[in-house]
């Protein structure tokens, strides 16, 4: 994160002193999920075992599960991705950034479980419909994967307007979240912090 980036995420404010965070806006429509999505998807998690199997290590190199943003960061990040709907998501296509380092993280999660039964663990997540041009877990309520089943990628990433906040949370007169794209908003109520001193309580 770059330091004009904070300053210019400092500068996103109404009148009033409430801190606004600019975020995409996805309009993608809904589409059964094809049986080829599905194979695509098999495939690439059996790709992904296999490369699992020859990593050095795997004990170590399995990606984390990091935890959600806490607090007023938490509650705008929610707020954020609510009124997006998945933006971000469209890169993900029938990998889902599922990667060896993943495999590896579910199956020491899931020692019970071998390979084949991670798999259909996974398959079984697909709702029957998903967003059109996004990852196949991409459905109608948000993401179909637990976190605990998302790559790394996914768990951490933010959109830039998003990530100044989640970087920088203060906000003591409030936070409007504002998603745009192609001339179409969404904005959400004013959100307060509520761990926060009142400004004009001290």
């Amino acid at each position: 994160m770059k330091l004009a980036d904070l300053d210019q995420g400092l500068r996103d404010t109404e009148a009033d002193g409430t801190r606004i965070v600019s975020v995409p806006l996805s309009d993608r429509t809904l589409a059964r999920v094809t049986r080829a999505r599905i194979r695509a998807l098999r495939m690439h998690l059996v790709e992904s075992m296999r490369a699992m199997r020859e990593m050095k290590h795997p004990e170590r190199n399995a990606s984390p599960v990091r935890p959600e943003p806490e607090g007023m960061a938490g509650k705008v990040a929610a707020a954020a991705c609510t009124l997006c709907r998945g933006s971000c998501c469209k890169g993900g296509g029938e990998h889902a950034y599922l990667d060896e380092r993943t495999m590896a993280r579910v199956r020491q999660a899931r020692p019970e479980m071998g390979a084949g039964a991670v798999i259909g663990l996974y398959i079984a997540c697909v709702a029957p419909e998903a967003y059109s041009e996004s990852c196949i877990f991409h459905g109608a309520a948000g993401c179909t994967l637990d976190r605990a089943l998302r790559s790394d990628v996914c768990n951490s990433y933010f959109c830039s307007g998003l990530g100044r906040f989640v970087v920088n949370p203060r906000a003591p007169n409030g936070v409007v979240v504002v998603a745009s794209e192609g001339g179409k908003t969404r904005r959400s109520a004013k959100l307060q912090d509520d761990e926060a001193p009142h400004p004009l309580r001290g």
